[in-house]
């Protein structure tokens, strides 16, 4: 009995069971706080480590970006110094030390740490292959702390043909053979290679107290080479309401848009480049995105109705054409852009059919007539009697230049052909320079 009793009075005793309490809840909030410590820590080794895999993507594309402008700087001295587009692309390949490792350490440290890029430049195979234009890729590696990125970005080059047709700065129509003018009026100088006084200058009805004619220039006559193009076995487009989105440059044996469709090409916001054998065009050919278009065609047919780029930017549509299909004309349709064409013997040109934009060909004839054309333009046309009938704008080089006296306006103003892929330049005098946009790239994305 009495040891129950002492048991009893042993279990109420309260004594010291505060120290007791305090001890657990101490141990307990030690348990949470080294959970909370280490979590705190991985939680910083985990930031880090993001933090260092974000930056290096940055590093790598920084790399890229430095190389590029290094070249960019590096190609004024190169297409100054060459005399053709062989001795171009020798020296663009020298300038970019192709295959050749160059860092760029030119960094702020990060957290103790060293940013580096290591970055090489190669030549490769083209989408389209084209005569005057090379495509290479630059490779960029962003390192730190261990961690890496690698980036690439694809970029064109392409050599602007150097000018050998020059006029002097003023010159609005330049004419090899004759000219023939009544009741226009001229702001500007004629050219010629005549001589003074030859009986092939007929200006009747020209306002002569603004109008020069510089004689005996020796211009040669000149037509730039057509560009060359291959295109790879791939499949035709049957236009039916279909929009064709560019994430490349692409090729065809036929493209045909049938009559009432319209074909919808997505440059996005790169310039892009089709090669074609047979474009044939009844329907619409609608051009979106911020790029421009450039499309090599081989034989071209435009039926009734046809239109190319109906937004009306010429500046977004560059045409190469080599020829046209069997029984077709350009007349038939309107393309607003520009043009190279090749044997092609006659263009017809007026605000609602034809070439909208500049034109240089070797056809023979060309005749602009209608009512007024909108869209400043050069035609260079070195073999061709223009016959003007109709109220236009720009600038004429061609054999011979005839009016046919209906009272037209013609505000005669140099215009330079200054399309990216245009292989012209003309130099008037003024100083300007062919060498824009020799660099075109595609956008940056990340390999792993």
């Amino acid at each position: 009995m009495k040891q129950k009793l002492h048991l009893i009075k042993i279990l109420a005793n309260e004594n010291g069971i505060a120290l007791v309490v305090v001890l657990l809840v101490l141990i307990v909030l030690s348990v949470m706080g080294l959970s909370i410590l280490s979590l705190a820590t991985s939680n910083m080794k985990m930031s880090s480590v993001e933090r260092n895999y974000e930056s290096t993507y940055y590093i790598a594309e920084s790399g890229a970006t430095y190389r590029m402008n290094d070249i960019s700087k590096q190609l004024d001295t190169v297409y100054s110094q060459a005399t053709n587009l062989t001795d171009f692309f020798n020296g663009v390949d020298a300038a970019m030390q192709l295959g050749q490792v160059i860092p760029y350490n030119n960094f702020e440290q990060s957290f103790g740490q060293q940013p580096t890029a290591q970055t090489t430049i190669e030549k490769v195979p083209s989408d389209i292959p084209i005569s005057y234009s090379n495509d290479y890729r630059i490779t960029s590696t962003g390192k730190i702390n261990n961690r890496s990125r690698t980036v690439t970005k694809v970029f064109h080059v392409t050599w602007k043909p150097k000018s050998v047709v020059t006029i002097p700065a003023s010159t609005v129509m330049f004419f090899y053979g004759s000219i023939t003018l009544h009741n226009v009026s001229v702001t500007g100088s004629l050219g010629t290679n005549l001589l003074s006084g030859d009986s092939n200058v007929k200006l009747t009805g020209v306002n002569t107290n603004n109008t020069s004619i510089n004689y005996n220039l020796k211009t040669p006559t000149y037509l730039p080479p057509f560009p060359l193009f291959s295109i790879s076995s791939t499949p035709d487009i049957l236009s039916a309401d279909t929009t064709l989105t560019m994430n490349r440059n692409m090729s065809f044996n036929n493209l045909t848009v049938n009559a009432g469709t319209t074909l919808t090409i997505n440059v996005g916001n790169v310039n892009r480049s089709i090669a074609v054998n047979n474009l044939i065009c009844n329907g619409t050919i609608k051009i979106v995105g911020t790029g421009k278009l450039s499309i090599y065609v081989k034989s071209l047919s435009m039926g009734s109705g046809s239109i190319i780029n109906p937004d009306g930017n010429i500046q977004k549509l560059y045409v190469f054409c080599q020829g046209l299909g069997s029984g077709s004309s350009l007349n038939n349709g309107i393309i607003y852009g520009s043009m190279y064409a090749t044997n092609i013997s006659s263009f017809t040109i007026n605000n609602s059919n034809g070439v909208q934009g500049h034109l240089i060909t070797d056809a023979t004839s060309i005749n602009l007539n209608g009512s007024a054309i909108p869209d400043p333009k050069m035609i260079y046309a070195p073999y061709a009697n223009v016959n003007l009938n109709a109220t236009m704008q720009g600038s004429i080089i061609a054999n011979s230049i005839s009016s046919s006296g209906n009272n037209n306006t013609y505000l005669f103003t140099f215009v330079q052909i200054n399309y990216d892929n245009s292989p012209l330049f003309v130099d008037n005098g003024t100083g300007s320079t062919a060498i824009q946009d020799m660099i075109t790239s595609e956008p940056t994305r990340e390999i792993n």
